[in-house]
């Protein structure tokens, strides 16, 4: 059963600059061949200052930005052993291109526990990750949630 009383609480900020390479190879690996997401030149001729991020693009921030969520996710109490993916969704509240520098902070914002019918339990957490950039804008929400068996 999961501790309620971990609800409400954020993990320290990390930073993550958004990379064009990983922008690219992110787009490449899902097959979405738009030319905005894997060239400068494309996305300044289309307007943009530089190639923006598409929009599955943050689940790269979470991995190669937010290196010790593990470590806090077992701070809190989490079994990460046990931890299956629910879903994740993001909220863009303002563009993100590659150059960017974002600081995000998660923060456990829901988790409760279910009981089955045998006695055994699984634990649903919803976390949410706020990011603002280099100019204290806040650009992104992204919310994720954490079955633990």
């Amino acid at each position: 059963m999961f501790d309620q009383s971990k609800i409400g609480q954020s993990f320290p900020p990390f930073t993550y600059q958004v990379e064009r390479s990983k922008i690219h190879e992110l787009n490449l690996a899902i097959g979405d061949e738009n030319p905005l997401y894997h060239s400068k030149e494309a996305a300044q001729a289309a307007g943009y200052p530089d190639v923006p991020a598409s929009p599955t693009t943050p689940t790269t921030f979470q991995f190669w930005g937010n290196t010790d969520f593990v470590k806090h996710l077992v701070a809190i109490g989490v079994n990460v052993m046990r931890i299956i993916h629910g879903e994740e969704e993001y909220e863009y509240l303002a563009p993100v291109y590659a150059g960017d520098v974002l600081t995000g902070v998660t923060t456990l914002v829901d988790g409760k526990s279910r009981q089955s019918k045998d006695g055994s339990s699984m634990d649903i957490l919803t976390l949410e990750t706020r990011y603002t950039n280099q100019s204290g804008q806040e650009v992104l929400k992204a919310r994720q949630v954490l079955i633990v068996r």
